[in-house]
């Protein structure tokens, strides 16, 4: 970097060689998905792929035998498309969410540009630019202070610390230096809570720190969430299955002497048999209907796979400040010493001793900001006024970071006052010091920063007013305890998450004696469980920290580096982790966890790394997205259960009925209707069922369980046999059996095994809601199904009975007694279910 910057500044000619070398102070965004992009990822599944072989072959049939009719590829056709569309849709929809979050001003920097002090756009600020900082002022670029007068930085945001980072011009910095411990340097993104400064910026961009950590960001490799992984390894089951059933179909008709059309389209039908073609759509709308509910309370979802995600964790890792706690400073301790004094006039010292003006708002010094919240707490605010009426400030001895202390001196009723506050081991006060540092320790020791005051009393001013004469002999007021703390609503989000089986760790560069007393107060670090900082992390192999991980609550003083590490060796453990954060130090850690949940109020760096966002900045937030997420998750295993019972059966049911020589009992095109009007639309309406009562109450899934865990690969092969057994008593009725003078057929056979599987379908969404009763439930409780299944069932009775629809679709009438034994074999899965229901065997 070029270093021939003077205090005039630099001129045009060499901030435009600057820019052209280091380019626009910007953080560079990942590239957004092009619509091919999108579409090539969506046609990597494997049962879109079986379903467009479909199409080409059904197309190729079709064409052979009936070229003016393509209505089966069509519609097969339409079925691919409509699940591209719909994924392609939601992905788009969460990055436009994001897009959202993502607006605001570009803020402005005072520099000096060709000897004047001008205002200038962030983004233009170059190397070697010299700032001017004061209170209240964002830190733009990295940058090496030249000049510095009680220049305080908050730097919580990427180091973790509550308190804000005093800085030194004359600070000799050593190689093991931490970002926290360079308090000769100011950090772009950092905000001025004390002081003024000047400075030049070193580096710009993607050189500063926050450039450096959104660079790790976009090293890390995506990982799928564990339904993604559930999904992929379902669809390539099935579609194993569909390419197996469609050459054991080719197979047995060879054999049985099939014609080659009949042959392939029985293969086409099978192959329809066997996936799901509206899970993938149900899957998302679950998860839709997931996204739109966590928005209602307050979190954005950036994808949509996280909402799933979120309700298996088994590990939350939160960071401390601004998530946990408050990130706002408070006084929680006031220890009078001087028995003349009370916790009002204690209190009152200190608040004489800072530069407290009354109209600071949020911004300023955290610990005299924490002062004065407490004193407007403790005095009526008439009456604070009315005190500090009593006192005329005459001198001000500031504040350094040498001498640790400030002074003022004040012109009282009766004479003159210095009050002094600072650090209790730089306080030069008369009394013995050996029990007034037992009371500092022990407070020390709670995970307080302690600040003690002092004063003394003056007839007349003092004619020598250095901080030697002045700071010398004080009588010693009291202490007070100052701590960033917990937010009210960690207390019951960390009790829940335990009851929910998920085990909270806190993860913090903030200092190890603050972390564990804050762990400690929320339920985090319990009786038996261990905390560490990173220096003892950084001991620990990666072998051994996944050995040993399981027994700690709390790292503290840690790197972005060393969160990657923990988040990691939890992930080795089986562990699905969650990784809550605001600040850029938290993003790679964010994107490496199983699901990053950032705040609202956070860094953008961070929302780029997350996956939700929680607007309202709130941790307890986290557990409505924990619950929902476990609803989502559960209502895919419900539409799964209902749609593979349809689909197993017809598979069994159109193989059975080629080995023993009755032909396809059903077309293709006939099983797509019922798989959509049937199975598919009605199972959308299982995305909407309310969580079970008790859903908090269970452990979270591990990673690797099967979707079919728990009991419910073997109610799918249960109701798939009852379904295979009903529709064959179908298909010999209508095959082989007169009724009411009416010859049996292949038509008669299609239609009636068209309706059972249908109605049957239909019947079983209720079985498939809830593990109680559906007459206990009762039928209204969930509308949207009502309605579907009374439509769904509709359409199947008008596409057999009328005769335009009819003669497309390869239907025929039938008898009464056809439709009596059809109703009653199509009610008989809902009796067989709600008896074990009764018998408390479902």
């Amino acid at each position: 970097m070029n270093k021939n910057w003077n205090n005039k500044g630099l001129t045009a000619s060499e901030v435009k060689e600057r820019l052209a070398k280091y380019g626009e102070n910007t953080i560079q965004q990942e590239a957004k998905k092009s619509f091919l992009r999108y579409l090539w990822d969506a046609l990597k599944d494997i049962t879109i792929l079986i379903l467009i072989v479909a199409a080409g072959l059904s197309g190729y049939v079709a064409y052979q035998n009936h070229p003016d009719d393509l209505t089966e590829p069509l519609v097969i056709v339409g079925i691919v498309i409509l699940n591209i569309y719909l994924s392609i849709r939601q992905q788009k929809k969460a990055e436009k969410s994001m897009d959202e979050l993502k607006s605001f001003n570009v803020p402005e920097s005072k520099v000096y540009r060709e000897g004047r002090l001008v205002s200038i756009k962030s983004t233009d600020i170059v190397p070697d630019d010299l700032l001017q900082l004061e209170l209240g002022d964002r830190v733009p670029a990295d940058a090496l202070l030249l000049s510095a007068t009680n220049f305080l930085v908050d730097e919580s945001f990427l180091t973790g610390e509550s308190e804000p980072s005093e800085k030194d011009v004359a600070y000799v910095p050593s190689e093991s230096d931490s970002i926290g411990d360079m308090k000769n340097r100011i950090f772009s993104g950092s905000m001025v809570v004390s002081g003024r400064a000047t400075a030049v910026v070193e580096t710009t961009g993607m050189a500063t720190e926050i450039g450096k950590i959104s660079g790790m960001l976009t090293e890390a490799a995506p990982t799928l969430a564990p339904l993604q992984i559930r999904m992929q390894k379902l669809g390539k089951s099935l579609g194993l299955l569909a390419i197996l059933a469609g050459v054991l179909a080719i197979l047995i008709g060879f054999v049985r002497g099939y014609a080659i059309e009949t042959t392939l389209m029985t293969a086409i039908s099978m192959a329809v048999a066997a996936i799901p073609e509206v899970l993938p759509v149900v899957v998302t709308i679950s998860l839709s209907f997931g996204i739109r509910n966590m928005a209602k309370r307050n979190t954005i979802v950036r994808t949509p796979t996280a909402v799933e995600t979120i309700g298996n964790v088994s590990i939350i890792c939160s960071d401390k400040t601004g998530t946990i706690t408050e990130n706002k400073m408070s006084i929680e301790k006031i220890y009078p010493a001087d028995k003349n004094l009370s916790e009002k006039e204690l209190l009152l010292y200190f608040y004489l001793a800072s530069n407290i003006t009354g109209d600071e708002g949020n911004i300023g010094n955290p610990t005299e900001l924490a002062i004065k919240k407490a004193a407007e707490q403790l005095f009526d605010q008439q009456k604070l006024q009315q005190h500090l009426t009593k006192f005329q400030r005459v001198h001000e001895i500031p504040f350094d970071s040498k001498r640790k202390r400030m002074t003022v001196i004040y012109q009282t009723e009766d004479g003159y006052l210095s009050v002094t506050k600072g650090a209790f081991d730089r306080l030069a006060i008369v009394e013995d010091k050996t029990e007034l540092m037992n009371i500092h320790d022990d407070l020390a020791s709670q995970a307080y920063r302690v600040l003690g005051v002092a004063y003394k009393k003056y007839e007349q001013l003092p004619e020598d007013l250095n901080a030697a004469a002045i700071e010398e002999q004080l009588s010693f007021g009291g202490f007070i305890g100052i701590i960033d703390p917990a937010r009210k609503e960690s207390y019951h989000a960390v009790e829940v998450a335990k009851k929910a089986g998920i085990r909270p760790i806190m993860i913090t560069g903030d200092h190890l004696l603050t972390a564990q007393k804050i762990a400690a107060d929320v339920g985090i670090l319990e009786p038996g469980t261990k905390a560490m900082t990173g220096a003892d992390l950084s001991k620990l192999s990666d072998e051994q920290l996944s050995q040993e991980i399981h027994e700690y609550r709390v790292f503290a003083r840690t790197t972005p580096e060393d969160k990657i590490r923990i988040v990691k060796a939890l992930q080795q453990n089986g562990e699905t982790v969650a990784m809550t954060g605001d600040g850029v130090n938290d993003a790679p850690a964010l994107k490496a966890a199983d699901v990053g949940i950032s705040m609202g109020s956070g860094t953008e760096v961070a929302k780029e790394a997350s996956d939700m966002v929680l607007l309202d900045d709130n941790f307890a937030t986290i557990v409505d997205a924990v619950k929902e997420g476990r609803r989502v998750y559960s209502n895919i295993r419900k539409s799964l259960y209902a749609m593979l019972g349809c689909n197993i059966s017809a598979l069994t049911i159109v193989l059975i009925s080629m080995i023993v020589g009755w032909g396809a009992p059903v077309t293709a095109i006939q099983l797509l209707i019922i798989k959509v009007v049937a199975d598919g639309i009605p199972g959308l309406s299982l995305c909407v069922e309310p969580a079970a009562k008790d859903i908090m109450l269970e452990k979270p899934i591990k990673k690797g369980t099967s979707i079919f865990a728990n009991g419910l690969l073997k109610k799918i092969i249960e109701i798939s046999v009852v379904f295979t057994v009903l529709t064959l008593a179908a298909i010999y009725v209508g095959h082989s059996v007169a009724l009411q003078n009416t010859a049996p057929s292949l038509l008669i056979s299609n239609t009636m095994t068209f309706i059972v599987l249908g109605l049957t379908t239909i019947i079983h969404m209720y079985n498939c809601r809830s593990s109680r009763s559906i007459f206990t439930i009762g039928f209204l409780t969930n509308k949207l199904l009502l309605t579907t299944t009374i439509a769904g069932t509709v359409i199947i009775l008008l596409l057999v009975n009328l005769q335009s629809t009819a003669r497309v679709f390869g239907f025929t009438n039938l008898t009464m007694s056809h439709w009596l034994l059809v109703l009653g074999l199509s009610i008989a899965p809902l009796i067989y279910i709600e008896t074990k229901k009764r018998l408390g065997k479902f």
